[in-house]
């Protein structure tokens, strides 16, 4: 980016008005999994699974490749009703399948910050402030993985966890992108600052479309929460401020969806710079 430039502007006006799905925390503790494609991914990365509950009548069809993976590698399989496993999943879709294993471990903000994004480009980070709906995170999760993010940054109070819904909304992508957990996320930016890092926050309100600035170099995206947008403090940190034009009559975009717009965008022209090299 050839010139650092702030910009002071009103609290964000972007609103998610999404759908927005019902949560059971208290039936969803961090180390269980529930559904066919986290419970693979799982596996595949080496998560170590402690017990699985499989759904009475699908042990030998066609949760049978996965049952057998589980049996080979040792893990106790319980075969219980439907009605058990419905309640365990807090009423998400758990496809007859639901395992037991380690909390997931949270990475260090250093090695996000040492891990370069897709095609061994500089690092790119996504800084979510206050993302509270699990769905939320785990689209993000997955769009992550798919646009070789570095790592994913969220603050440890007012945020969802990784946990089963999470896992199960990512489908399998919680295994593959590194996420950060931080007390501060504006002491976290100041320390992006000092490491070379470009802030760049979304807000409504901006001057600048997302596809108006320079997104080479090392970069932190700041998106905002579904409800509120970046908080001010935050927006008062960024170095850029980007809009994403909209001409619908509701004018608002989930943050997962508005988030993954931003992020292609920016791989586009990162990946552009480097054929033209």
């Amino acid at each position: 980016m050839a010139e650092k430039h702030r910009r002071k502007t009103a609290s964000p006006k972007k609103r998610d008005q999404g759908e927005r799905r019902p949560r059971r925390e208290e039936a969803l503790p961090e180390d269980r999994l529930f559904g066919k494609n986290p419970v693979t991914e799982a596996m595949r990365s080496g998560r170590e699974i402690n017990k699985a509950w499989i759904q009475q009548g699908r042990l030998e069809r066609d949760l049978f490749p996965l049952v057998k993976e589980l049996k080979n590698a040792g893990v106790p399989i319980l075969e219980v009703p439907r009605s058990v496993l419905d309640q365990m999943a807090g009423g998400g879709s758990h496809q007859g399948i639901i395992v037991q294993i380690a909390a997931h471990t949270y990475a260090e903000l250093e090695t996000l910050i040492e891990r370069n994004s897709a095609d061994n480009l500089p690092p790119f980070l996504l800084l979510l402030d206050s993302i509270n709906d699990g769905y939320n995170l785990g689209a993000i999760l997955r769009l992550a993985d798919t646009a070789g993010v570095s790592g994913i940054v969220i603050p440890k109070r007012r945020s969802v966890s990784l946990d089963a819904f999470v896992a199960k909304a990512s489908a399998g992508a919680i295994e593959h992108v590194p996420v950060a957990r931080v007390v501060n996320l504006t002491q976290t930016i100041e320390y992006l600052k000092e490491e070379g890092f470009w802030i760049v926050g979304t807000d409504a309100s901006a001057k600048d479309a997302y596809t108006d600035i320079d997104w080479q170099g090392k970069i932190a995206l700041i998106a905002g929460s579904e409800g509120e947008g970046i908080s001010k403090k935050l927006l008062d940190h960024c170095d850029f401020l980007v809009s994403i034009p909209q001409f619908g009559k509701v004018n608002s975009l989930n943050v997962a969806v508005a988030t993954g717009v931003v992020v292609f965008e920016a791989l586009r022209q990162r990946l552009k710079s480097k054929v033209d090299e």
